[in-house]
């Protein structure tokens, strides 16, 4: 099989389909395999996991990994993210046209998404994890970058309700976190993209531990879901990676407001419901 000729790429700025082009007479013939997949199907790859792909392709992940540092790539991330900047047709506000209509699209976005998660979220994975947080001794959440700032935002509203809570955003926290916790504990790890690999290794020295884990991301075959016990998998596809990015965000904190909301429910319903009404007074001298 050969990849089609394409003469017109820009050299100053190599597109995936002209980098495979020019490695194709070079590959394996299982490299040639998968190359053909990414090629036959830039979305699926986009939207999938390296473990999704090496199961469709019947290869080993590390097969896919060594494919995409054999056409110059330093993994699976970096194909799905030059992938996603090649077929780019999404939302940047190019003309005065494209800014009038920014707001109006986001919010169009953002409202879909909300409807497409509820009908991929799992209500008793949900409810499991509910009952987990509530039944827990201590509760830790891991996350890096964006997920980072998720993971303080879900910290904070558990404190609020009493918890005993805490977020870690750095590396080193995290596993030092998770290798103190034990059966009574809940580790929470938030992975848009569920790859984060010290997101992930966190994750998995907590269940080692003994710790009841809980994974919330936007990718249901992803690492991160197999070393979580419980597996909170919300809806984060756009057509562009600018919507993606927009459409994870927004599962997610979803799915931390279902979390909280639901919490609040169980407490209310018990006599720790007046541990609720402290935080509101602990701050009443701080509000105008």
């Amino acid at each position: 099989m050969r990849l089609e000729n394409n003469t017109n790429e820009d050299a100053s700025e190599f597109t995936i389909k002209s980098k495979l082009n020019s490695s194709y007479a070079h590959l394996s013939s299982t490299e040639q395999r998968i190359a053909a997949f990414v090629m036959e199907f830039p979305t699926k790859v986009i939207y999938s996991s390296v473990t999704q792909v090496a199961d469709e392709l019947e290869v080993a992940q590390s097969t896919i990994t060594r494919f995409c540092k054999s056409i110059g790539l330093r993994g699976y991330q970096e194909l799905k993210i030059k992938l996603a900047r090649d077929m780019d047709g999404g939302i940047r506000p190019d003309t005065n046209e494209g800014k009038m209509n920014l707001p109006q699209r986001l919010a169009h976005i953002s409202i879909g998404n909300l409807q497409e998660t509820l009908k991929v979220l799992d209500l008793e994975e949900l409810q499991k994890s509910v009952i987990k947080i509530m039944q827990a001794r201590k509760i830790v959440i891991f996350g890096l970058g964006e997920s980072g700032a998720l993971a303080v935002l879900l910290k904070m509203k558990l404190l609020g309700m009493g918890f005993m809570a805490d977020a870690h955003i750095d590396v080193h926290l995290q596993l030092i976190s998770a290798a103190h916790l034990n059966t009574d504990d809940v580790a929470i790890g938030i992975s848009q993209i569920g790859s984060t690999m010290d997101v992930v290794d966190a994750l998995k020295k907590a269940r080692s531990s003994g710790a009841h884990t809980i994974c919330i991301t936007g990718h249901g075959r992803s690492p991160i879901t197999e070393v979580a016990d419980t597996r909170l998998v919300c809806l984060s596809k756009g057509v562009s990676i600018f919507e993606n990015d927009l459409k994870s965000k927004v599962s997610i904190l979803y799915i931390i407001e279902l979390i909280t909301i639901s919490l609040t429910l169980y407490l209310s319903e018990s006599s720790s419901g007046a541990d609720a009404w402290k935080t509101t007074e602990s701050i009443l001298n701080k509000l105008y």
